[in-house]
């Protein structure tokens, strides 16, 4: 065939751009599919952003947006476990549109939108279009995704930077240029001031680059990168990646810091426990506190071998070689952090290992178009997608699968009156209730006697550890009643303390709030009130927070 029996291809005319309405007709059916996961995901995260009040983490972090910027940076310094950028960022968010559900947590809605395009990116670069919009559509109904897309905590804005340094990873990695190394090293650098775990992506991503650069050198490769530009070389390469190293080694002071009151308690939990529980609840999100620990792990190993069998049976050369980039920056997320754990470094958790989501989608995602098992991957997607949007329904819609509604407890307590103290159950998450409570300070020191004039117990119907109590010395708890009085629900005694009167006792939610009018004001500590706390409790709480409120609206 000559040339001229080719068909002639359609180019604009010169110095003629094409309009928007040009543009939108000659867009493929996948971007139009991309634009409505897009649509889809700004729905499901933002129509239901303010159903949920504030749990212990997030009061943190709209206690700090509302402080001085000094007073917030002291506390991330003393308390935070995660590096700066994210709460400058809340800090400064929050001083220009408020510290409330729906302003606070729109940081992590609109990095959780932007995590719809980027896998689709990601995937599309790195595979092909369609294994592009199967990863986008896995990020737009993925429970846990959702879920940290309407938590006002870093975790998913560290998600969509993990992302977009994976991305541009690939990007470097197919055309090493030096627009591409620099975007990549920006995502990175920003991953890496988010959270420590973003260390995890951009490691295999660092030394996969170098390694790349350093075969083309040895090589002597072509000037050009896939016709976009000079090939940078090893010297450029290794200053992209020296300044990644160089924001690395400025977040250590923050890591140091971190170890002496950090995340010790993470170790605690048994190893097989966090793995099997990071499956499913990467899976089905908070529905994963209904499962046995054997069926997360079998529930992966099925997975796991799936994927595997798909890709080594089903794709071809390029598919594969593609799959085996996203697979390695994944494994090294998941599998470097359970190796660290059995150095005495153990931090391994659901939400920590968040920067490995983009190329564990894009893995998956090519299993699922490989040719030559269309059948298999497509059953294997569609299964996904169903499980996903079902646990999603679940959680947004069972109050019980959701964060405690302390908003509603502090409804019920309202306005202090009179000096008052507040004694809540499961003190472990309770902080929420200084956030929307009145004139109470985050922090009060426990050993500064205040004076009082009541006492409000929050108590809960769902069953938590309790405070044992010996009956006499010459009378120990037996064996079974240690395991009976050990978890049970704390809820406030129906008849009032010697000296006090109860003034109501009342249900709200899954809590029992009981006010308690003291008949003759006292000055006491909250370390003197934990102690006295069986006097107001039925069954005492292990956990209890307590603080004062003063009164005034």
């Amino acid at each position: 065939m000559t040339a001229s029996g080719y068909p002639a291809a359609r180019l604009p005319r010169a110095g003629v751009r094409p309009t928007l309405l040009e543009g939108i007709r000659s867009a493929r059916l996948e971007t139009w599919i991309v634009v409505g996961l897009v649509v889809v995901a700004a729905a499901i995260r933002i129509v239901t952003i303010n159903n949920q009040s504030y749990w212990m983490d997030e009061a943190l972090t709209a206690f700090e947006a509302r402080s001085s910027f000094g007073g917030m940076l002291g506390t991330v310094l003393h308390v935070e476990t995660t590096p700066p950028l994210y709460f400058v960022l809340a800090w400064v968010w929050g001083h220009l549109f408020g510290t409330g559900e729906v302003a606070l947590r729109s940081i992590s809605t609109l990095s959780g939108i932007a995590l719809v395009p980027i896998a689709y990116l990601a995937g599309r670069d790195l595979i092909s279009g369609w294994a592009g919009v199967l990863a986008a559509a896995f990020a737009t109904v993925n429970p846990f995704m959702v879920w940290y897309s309407q938590e006002a905590r870093a975790y998913m804005l560290l998600a969509a930077f993990s992302g977009a340094s994976f991305l541009y990873f690939v990007r470097a990695s197919r055309a090493p240029t030096r627009r591409n190394l620099a975007w990549w090293a920006l995502w990175s650098a920003l991953a890496l001031t988010t959270h420590f775990f973003a260390a995890f992506v951009v490691a295999p991503e660092a030394l996969w680059l170098l390694w790349q650069a350093g075969g083309r050198r040895r090589g002597a490769g072509a000037d050009t990168a896939a016709g976009v530009g000079r090939t940078a070389d090893i010297r450029e390469v290794g200053a992209a990646v020296g300044v990644v190293a160089l924001v690395e080694l400025a977040m250590l002071p923050f890591a140091v810091l971190d170890r002496a009151h950090g995340a010790s308690w993470i170790a605690s939990v048994p190893r097989l426990n966090r793995i099997s529980s990071t499956v499913l609840e990467w899976g089905v999100s908070i529905l994963y506190r209904r499962a046995a620990v054997h069926e997360g792990l079998v529930f992966g190993a099925v997975l796991l071998a799936i994927v595997v069998f798909l890709l080594v049976v089903g794709a071809d050369r390029r598919l594969r070689a593609g799959a085996a980039m996203a697979a390695a920056v994944a494994g090294f997320v998941f599998v470097v952090p359970l190796l660290l754990g059995w150095l005495g470094q153990d931090y391994f958790l659901s939400r920590n290992v968040i920067p490995g989501f983009v190329p564990l989608a894009v893995l998956v995602a090519a299993a699922c178009v490989a040719p030559r098992l269309r059948l298999l991957g497509g059953a294997l997607a569609i299964a996904l997608l169903i499980l996903f949007s079902v646990a999603l329904v679940q959680v947004q819609t069972r109050a019980y699968l959701q964060r405690p509604n302390w908003r509603g407890v502090a409804r019920s307590l309202g306005s202090a009156r009179v000096p008052r103290a507040v004694l809540a159950a499961d003190g472990t998450t309770a902080d929420a209730l200084k956030i929307y409570l009145p004139h109470v300070p985050w922090t009060q020191p426990p050993g500064r006697a205040v004076l009082i004039r009541e006492v409000d117990v929050v108590g809960a119907t769902k069953r938590l550890p309790l405070i044992v109590t010996q009956r006499a010395a010459a009378q120990p708890l037996t064996k079974a009643e240690l395991r009976r009085n050990q978890i049970g629900s704390p809820v406030p005694r129906v008849r009032a303390p010697r000296g006090a009167r109860l003034i109501s006792r009342m249900r709200v939610y899954n809590w029992i709030v009981a006010r308690f009018a003291l008949l003759h004001p006292i000055r006491v500590t909250a370390a003197r009130l934990s102690t006295l706390a069986p006097k107001f409790f039925l069954r005492t709480p292990r956990a209890l927070l307590v603080f004062f409120q003063r009164p005034g609206r």
